[in-house]
This record gives structure tokens, sequence and C-alpha cells, in this order.
């Protein structure tokens, strides 16, 4: 039941993430620059906050975690009602910290109450479910929001918050991240002994075979290259989606862009579905051709956004590479940390929010060869992180 109510809780504020944001786009007078400048506070917070609450995760006290979640969503509907863009922006910053602090409630949660064997189908699971709910959130904006004001949203998903904090159960023993960490070093421990048995007891000229067969089969992938990897791929789609709502506000309303999004939610939930019966979603294979055929859609289809059904097409295709991208790296950096150090990956992947919305709002300034550049760039560079990995 918690780990349903908490899916509801983090869905929402994903929703109003993309409702305020457009908001402002929409609503206010904001330039370019103070919008890029807006997403990239957003980011600074979020970041912030992973490195203050990150030790507090790794010690297992989710519900501090999450009470101040909720906390933090209900500061953001009382500045969100004066409806200017100060206190908006405001608002949007408190969003990030309410954002931040409910991730790693969540996280922290399933790494010392699931099994690790388990921890890919759930953590699977959360982002299948976490689309869904998402989708249906932004179509309730469509759907009622020219009668209930957008503020309620906001108190809504608060008391979804705080129904949260009484279901997650407590932490009492913060044992299962390390036993897995223990097993990861008895395997590479384990398979070096294999290794220089070859030596002392078999032909010498079986030792190469044996050699990549047994130790090089067993060597951890690097967490920090698979975070990089993972920073230059979100670069690349914050990149393009921080500007995309006063790119195309001239020919599609506020109203239609949360419809684009909501169903495009659905869309990637269903095909995530699919996705994960068909293997592994832990393959850096996987990974790396949809961090290239989204860099490549990005960048060609974004002039061919000018009617609802395109628009639905870009955020949904685009969107759905980002989920597998997002699910198959965060699988492998937590196998590979043994579900330690979620608030690096959080960080890291927000530090490409971060950068791409600063560098947009500048280079959105400098013409469109310039503009077009910069994601292209980013998407190789994710590439190299993955193959260095």
């Amino acid at each position: 039941m918690w780990f349903a109510i908490a899916m509801l809780f983090i869905a929402l504020l994903s929703s109003l993430d993309i409702g305020i944001y457009s908001y402002i786009g929409y609503r206010t007078s904001v330039t370019p620059f103070q919008y890029g400048l807006i997403s990239a506070l957003w980011s600074a917070v979020f970041i912030t906050s992973n490195l203050l609450l990150g030790k507090v995760s790794d010690r297992g006290n989710n519900k501090l975690l999450i009470v101040i979640s909720f906390s933090s969503i209900l500061m953001t509907g009382v500045l969100f009602s004066f409806h200017s863009l100060t206190f908006l922006a405001l608002a949007y910053m408190f969003h990030a910290l309410g954002v931040a602090s409910s991730n790693l409630a969540i996280s922290s949660t399933i790494f010392e109450l699931k099994s690790s064997d388990k921890w890919n189908y759930y953590i699977e699971l959360q982002k299948l479910s976490f689309y869904f709910i998402r989708g249906l959130g932004l179509l309730s904006f469509y759907f009622i929001g020219n009668i209930i004001p957008f503020d309620y949203f906001i108190y809504f998903a608060a008391i979804i918050g705080f129904v949260s904090f009484l279901s997650l159960p407590k932490i009492p023993l913060r044992i299962e991240r390390s036993l897995h960490s223990l097993t990861k070093d008895f395997d590479s421990i384990t398979n070096r002994i294999k290794v220089f048995s070859y030596l002392a007891y078999d032909n010498i000229s079986s030792f190469p075979n044996t050699l990549k067969d047994k130790y090089f089969s067993y060597k951890r992938i690097s967490a920090r290259y698979i975070s990089l990897s993972m920073f230059f791929a979100t670069f690349t789609g914050d990149y393009i989606f921080t500007i995309l709502p006063l790119i195309i506000k001239s020919e599609i309303s506020i109203n239609l862009l949360w419809l684009s999004y909501g169903i495009a939610g659905f869309i990637m939930g269903l095909t995530l579905i699919l996705i994960s019966m068909l293997g592994s979603t832990d393959n850096k294979n996987i990974a790396l051709l949809s961090i290239l055929f989204r860099g490549i859609l990005l960048v060609i289809l974004l002039s061919f956004i000018n009617n609802v059904l395109n628009l639905i097409a870009y955020i949904a295709v685009s969107s759905l590479l980002f989920g597998i991208i997002d699910t198959t790296l965060y699988n492998i950096y937590s196998d590979s940390s043994s579900g330690y150090g979620s608030h690096i990956y959080y960080t890291l992947r927000e530090l490409g929010t971060l950068f791409g919305s600063l560098i947009v709002g500048i280079a959105f300034t400098l013409g469109k060869e310039v503009f077009l550049a910069i994601p292209i760039i980013s998407t190789i560079l994710s590439i190299i992180m993955i193959i260095l990995a």
C-alpha cells in the first residue's frame, strides 16, 4: 500500500513540475533568459537538497524526508497563490525541495525494505506507474483546469504527501544495502581467486581466455561514468524542453501543451511495459542506442512542431527514450553502488538540467546553428561515457 501511495505522490509532483513551469512561460511576460534561469534555479535547489539530505537517506531516515517533502509542497501552494513572476519562481524552488526529498525517501525505503534481487523490479514499476499517474495529472489540468484553480492541484498533492508519510514504513535495520555491497565484493574476490587457480593447476595457454571469462566479466561497471552519461543525456533533453514552451506558445495553447504531455505519459507507460516484458533493463547497449536515437530526434524534428499531433509525438517519443535511459542507467548505477549514493546519481542528473537550462537561454539568442549544435555535442559525450563505463 505504501508503495502505491508514494508513487501517486511523486507522479503528482512531476505533473506539477510541468504545470508550474509552463504556467510561468504562458501566463507571465518572462524572457528566454529569465525562463532558463528559473529552470536552472530549480535544478540548483534540487542539487543542493540532494547533497544536504543524501546522508539522511543513507541513514534510512525516510520519515523525515517525506515530512520535508509534503511541507515544501504546501509552501509551494501558498506562494503560487500570489501569481506574480517572483512568487511563482519561489514556489517552483520549494517544489524542487519537495521532489528531491520525496525521491530520496522512496529510494531509501525500497533499497532497505526490499531484497536486492527485487530492486530492478521496483525501480521499473516505479517508472511505469510514474508515467501513467503523471499523464493522468496533466490530463486533469486540461479537462478541469478552467474550473478548478491551479493552486488546488498543489494542495491536493500536499495532502497525498501527508498520507504518504502516514503509510510509509520506518526502516528498522539498515542491512540490505550493506549485504548487497558485501556480496558484490565477495564475488569479485572469488572470481579473482578462480583466475589465479588456473595459473597453478591448469595449462598456461588457457590463461588468456580464463582471464577474460572469469575476471573481466565480473569487473564492476564504473558508477562515475554512468552518472556522467546521465548528466549529458539529461542536459540534451532539458536544453530543448526548457525553451520549448516559448517556441510553441504562439501556435499551441497551454491547455493543449498539458494535453500533449498527458497523452505522452500514457503512451510512455504502455510502451515501457512492453519493453520491460522483452528483456533486461540494465543493459548498456539499450541505453547507448536510446541516447543516440533521442539526440537525433530532439534536434531534427524540433522544427516540425506546428500542431498538437506533432507535439504529442515529439514529447512521447523523446520522453519514452529518456524513460528507458533513466531506468537502464539507474539500474546499472544501483547495482554497481549497491544502492548507496542515490543522491549522487540524482545530483549529476539534475546538474544536466541546470547547465542545459542556463546555456539554452543564451544559445537561443545566438542563432539556429549554435542552438542546434550544442545538443548534438552533448549526445556524443553521453555515448562516450557509456562506452568508457
